[in-house]
Parts: C-alpha cells; sequence; structure tokens
C-alpha cells in the first residue's frame, strides 16, 4: 500500500469517528417525513449510499399516509446516483416532495451529493458522503379554517379572529446540508448520516431553526443459495436483517426489519416505534426482474390512529446498463436489500 492510500484510510478513519461523536453527544429537536420502503430510497437515508451500486440506478416511489383522514400526507422522491470511476466515488440527486392538507402546505426540495470511496482492505470499503439541497416551503393560508369561523347551527360562516396573514409571504426558500458515512463489505454494512447541519430557518412568522437529524443503520445479508461463488446477484436466495435509528428533537424511531429474497420475488416485514409507542407493522411484497422491481408495502397502524387507514407506499426502480469501462472495474457494491 502506498502512502497515498495510507493517508486516504488516515482521513477516512476520522471523519467517521468524528461523525460517530456529533451522533453520541449533541441534542437535537424535528420530525421529518419517512418511507417504509426504506431502501427503494436510499440517498433520503444516506447520502453515502450514492454511487455505492454496481451499475447507474433510477429510485421513484410515493407514499399516502393516513388516507382515511381529511387532508393526509403524501410523499414523493425521485433520485438517479451512479459510480464513477475517474472521480473515485458517486454522484447522486434527488427531488423529495411532501403535500399536506390537499396542498394546503408543502415541502419540496432538489439537493446533488457527492460520496467518496475508500479501499480499507481487500473486502472492506468505506464512503465519506456530502449533500446540498435548495428547499421551499409553502404555506396557501387562504386553505385554512378555524374553530371561531364556525357556528353551532350554521357551520363555516364567521370570519376568523385570528390574524389575518393572507397578506404575508408564507413562502421559505433556504439552502440545506448534510453529510454520511458508510462502511460496508460483501455480508454486511453501517452506517450514519447526518441532515440539516446549517440549522436553517423555517418558519413563516418567526425564527424557527430545522433540527438536526441523525440516522444510524445497520443490516447484512445471510445466503441460503448463491449463483455465483462470489459475485453478488438478485438471484441468490437470501435472509436480510436491517435496523435503522433515527433521532431529530425530542422525536426518536427505532425500525427493525426482515426480507426473504427468492428470486423474482421479495418478502419484507418491518416494526417501527418510538421508545414509549408503537407506531406500525409494515407488511412489503416487491418483484425484481432484469434491473427492473417494483414494490407495494402496508402500514398497519398499531397506534391510537388505528382508523386513519395507515399508508399505502409503492416503488419503482430501474438499473440501468453499465458503462463498458464500469464492466470492467468492478464496484464493489452495498448488500443492502432493494425495498
Amino acid at each position: 500500500m502506498d502512502l497515498r492510500n495510507k493517508s486516504h484510510i488516515n482521513i477516512g478513519i476520522k471523519m467517521l469517528l468524528w461523525m460517530m461523536g456529533v451522533l453520541c453527544f449533541t441534542a437535537v429537536r424535528a420530525q421529518d417525513p419517512h418511507f417504509s420502503q426504506y431502501f427503494a430510497h436510499p440517498l433520503y437515508i444516506n447520502p453515502a449510499f450514492a454511487g455505492a451500486n454496481e451499475c447507474p440506478r433510477i429510485n421513484i416511489g410515493y407514499r399516502n399516509q393516513w388516507p382515511n383522514i381529511a387532508g393526509g400526507f403524501s410523499t414523493m422522491s425521485v433520485s438517479y446516483d451512479q459510480h464513477i470511476h475517474a472521480i473515485r466515488g458517486g454522484l447522486g440527486a434527488k427531488v423529495f416532495a411532501d403535500i399536506q392538507g390537499g396542498g394546503t402546505y408543502r415541502n419540496i426540495s432538489a439537493s446533488v451529493m457527492y460520496s467518496y470511496r475508500f479501499k480499507l482492505g481487500r473486502n472492506f470499503s468505506l464512503r465519506l458522503a456530502a449533500e446540498a439541497a435548495y428547499v421551499n416551503r409553502y404555506a396557501n393560508w387562504t386553505s385554512l379554517t378555524f374553530p371561531d369561523q364556525f357556528d353551532p347551527m350554521l357551520g363555516l360562516v364567521r370570519p376568523t379572529t385570528d390574524e389575518d396573514l393572507s397578506q404575508t409571504p408564507l413562502d421559505r426558500h433556504y439552502a440545506d446540508f448534510a453529510v454520511g458515512a458508510l462502511g460496508y463489505n460483501d455480508y454486511f454494512y453501517v452506517g450514519l448520516s447526518v441532515n440539516h447541519l446549517s440549522r436553517p430557518d423555517e418558519g413563516f412568522m418567526g425564527v424557527q431553526r430545522l433540527a438536526i437529524k441523525y440516522t444510524a443503520h445497520v443490516g447484512g445479508v445471510i445466503y441460503f443459495k448463491k449463483v455465483y461463488n462470489t459475485k453478488r446477484s438478485e438471484k441468490d436466495i437470501s435472509l436480510s436483517p436491517n435496523l435503522i435509528f433515527t433521532q431529530q428533537g425530542k422525536f426518536e424511531e427505532l425500525s427493525y426489519g426482515l426480507y426473504l429474497n427468492v428470486y423474482p420475488m421479495v418478502v419484507g416485514v418491518w416494526y417501527r416505534h418510538n421508545f414509549t409507542n408503537s407506531d406500525a407493522l409494515i407488511a412489503l411484497l416487491g418483484f425484481e426482474y432484469k434491473g427492473v422491481k417494483i414494490a407495494y408495502s402496508y402500514d398497519v397502524c398499531v397506534s391510537q390512529l388505528r382508523k386513519s387507514g395507515g399508508a399505502h407506499e409503492v416503488s419503482l426502480g430501474f438499473r440501468l446498463p453499465c458503462q463498458e469501462k464500469q464492466k470492467l472495474r468492478k464496484v464493489q457494491a452495498v448488500p443492502c436489500p432493494s425495498f
């Protein structure tokens, strides 16, 4: 190993340790939207997943949460990423939209990310990543109603006595930043991401700092049958256990799940909760064939919101053809699930 490679490895290890220290000792606040098909949106979990696949890929997803409640939540994400040998890492781009109250409130962002790959031994890789995003948050004041507008007999007839903000621009634009780390071999991976590093002000009428979000995840794959001796294939029969922990402000969430891959079908089950209340039991069914994957999942609500209708989620993914040079120089892929 030459001095240049040793220097890269030392820098990578120091940065990973620093990020773990931040996770352990920093207090945070707030809560972001989430998906239940976690790995159908790898760049949303951790920017270090950018380029951590053998070939370029596109991931598309849609989530409809609490459909039985008027003005529920609709969340969408589209992402693209690939590894580029010339820059020794991966590039990724993501567009994210969260719509609430039938469009009364929306949060839309577009981001780009870069992950640098360190080779730490024959079968272990470390990726360190940075992400920059442009975010727009908008609220339509004229679509809101307030309790003092309702008459017990006639319904919605009165003007509100609250402050009229219809002329106030409820429209925020700001930059947001994140970093991530991902270590993995052919059978195991562990990662950490830190979002909202600059704690941007997202308040409409006053300063309201967005809390930093920390996500730690770990998982692996247990093979029952491999098509090839060394190369990973979607046709392998395998079991994949995973765990994801998120902390943002006073909110903490723990999710653990298991996937069974029997080509071309993938079956998964997750359980999500915080440390005081249960949230949802998640069932997933997916198919993956010749680089195309599609999945549906349903959140069975086990909290007090049982009548909310849970959440429906669908995802669609495409593995694009590798470039000729990419085929000659194999990329070590992360052994994480497809969904």
